[in-house]
């Protein structure tokens, strides 16, 4: 990835000070693994210190790249990205991480549950096309033992469900948008990331509903691929960045016309509004779509699309836990102004990352972790006054949902989308 703002990769790891900001469990988002552990090693402090004594030789290059610096240094970074924000040098580990564990697999090679997690969008659509046999077969009995045994996937988490109809086949079954483009204030594609396209339409939908209330044209683009995110994360970084060219290859005509693209995964977004520029030369198309990609709610704060929304008086008061990386670009504020001027009580947690963390909470030997840096979001939850928790990402509301007697979460946008007058 490209360095060069960092002043290289070396200087990357040099930024860390050892102030030991890290090391703060009260507020923010950084660092949730060290919240839960109370290890030193696992602050941003202690992998920079560690990757310190790689790059200079203090450890061999053997050392460095070998299985259990990874598991012990870099598998335990969730990749939250609050050290790029909550870091007062900006250290940004995540992305460190990932250019180290892309060397790893370049070295050593890559094992099945990775690229199986590196690749999710094409199981998902598998999944998606073969539902509901496809949710079956996980409920078979031994079924996730088996997998736990052969991948390593977590046996107590439940996985994720497949919808028969994808977003895409939904809103093409319904004729496109509502809002032609004559009547239209903003035109706007939303991505069909993986989840919402596959798993859960509810949010895509409501997120249609919404912008086409306050008079947005919207259109799902069908010549875009996976974010990249996954494989990002794992630090496949040929398969993202051959991602990130294909997408803004098929969104810079659009962005050049006008349209804005909108996301209701926060993760995907903020890949678009910051890794993208990681990955990929700095040039006009890649700076177009990144400087028009926006999570929904963060869309329709910026062009205040809800004052052109009639909004039916509401009496409830909502918990609302934000994402941990669109915390990291200041973006996370936004879906609370558009709940509170839908009618909404919002009370937003000063919250850091689930611990779910896309693939890391699936992961078997990370599930205790996952679940101990849970915890923490669960007690702040049981604090908090709302008659209801909303929260934009996915892995949160899959782990708030895991819990004992509980119900997955919604998406804001959801309840944006209620608070409509009809």
């Amino acid at each position: 990835m490209d360095f060069e703002g960092e002043g290289g990769f070396s200087h990357a790891i040099e930024l860390c000070n050892g102030c030991g900001t890290c090391r703060q469990t009260d507020s923010n988002t950084m660092c949730p693994t060290y919240r839960a552990s109370k290890e030193e090693i696992q602050t941003t402090r202690g992998r920079a210190n560690m990757l310190r004594a790689g790059i200079s030789g203090e450890i061999s290059e053997e050392e460095m790249f070998s299985e259990r610096f990874q598991e012990e240094v870099l598998d335990l970074c969730v990749g939250c990205k609050g050290c790029k924000s909550d870091c007062p040098t900006g250290v940004d580990m995540a992305k460190i991480k990932t250019e180290v564990k892309h060397e790893y697999h370049e070295r050593e090679g890559a094992g099945l549950r990775e690229r199986l997690f590196a690749n999710i969008d094409s199981l998902a659509a598998l999944g998606s096309r073969f539902a509901p046999l496809s949710n079956w077969g996980p409920k078979l009995p031994g079924a996730r033992t088996a997998m736990e045994r052969v991948a390593g996937i977590a046996a107590e988490r439940e996985l994720p469900h497949f919808e028969r109809e994808s977003l895409e086949e939904w809103f093409a079954a319904r004729g496109g948008s509502k809002i032609s483009v004559a009547d239209a204030n903003e035109k706007a594609l939303l991505f069909p990331d993986t989840y919402t396209n596959y798993s859960n339409t509810t949010p895509g939908k409501a997120a249609i509903l919404t912008l086409e209330a306050a008079g947005v044209h919207v259109e799902i683009p069908d010549d875009v691929v996976s974010s990249g995110r996954p494989a990002y994360s794992k630090g496949f970084l040929d398969e993202a960045r051959g991602r990130a060219a294909t997408n803004v290859a098929a969104l810079d005509p659009y962005v050049r016309d006008g349209w804005s693209v909108v996301f209701t995964e926060p993760s995907d977004a903020v890949m678009f509004q910051d890794e993208y520029l990681d990955l990929l030369p700095d040039d006009d198309p890649t700076r177009r779509v990144s400087g028009d990609a926006y999570g929904v709610l963060e869309y329709i704060d910026v062009l205040r699309l809800d004052e052109e929304i009639d909004f039916t008086d509401r009496e409830e008061s909502l918990t609302y836990h934000g994402h941990c990386n669109q915390k990291a670009l200041n973006k996370d504020h936004h879906a609370v102004g558009v709940l509170r001027r839908a009618g909404y009580a919002v009370d937003p947690l000063d919250s850091g990352c689930c611990g779910m963390a896309g693939s890391f909470g699936y992961e078997e030997e990370h599930y205790d972790l996952s679940q101990a840096i849970g915890n923490i979001l669960f007690e702040q939850v049981d604090e908090s006054g709302g008659e209801e928790v909303v929260a934009p990402g996915t892995s949160c509301r899959t782990q708030l949902g895991d819990r004992p007697d509980e119900t997955a979460p919604r998406h804001p946008i959801e309840r944006v989308a209620l608070a409509i007058a009809r």
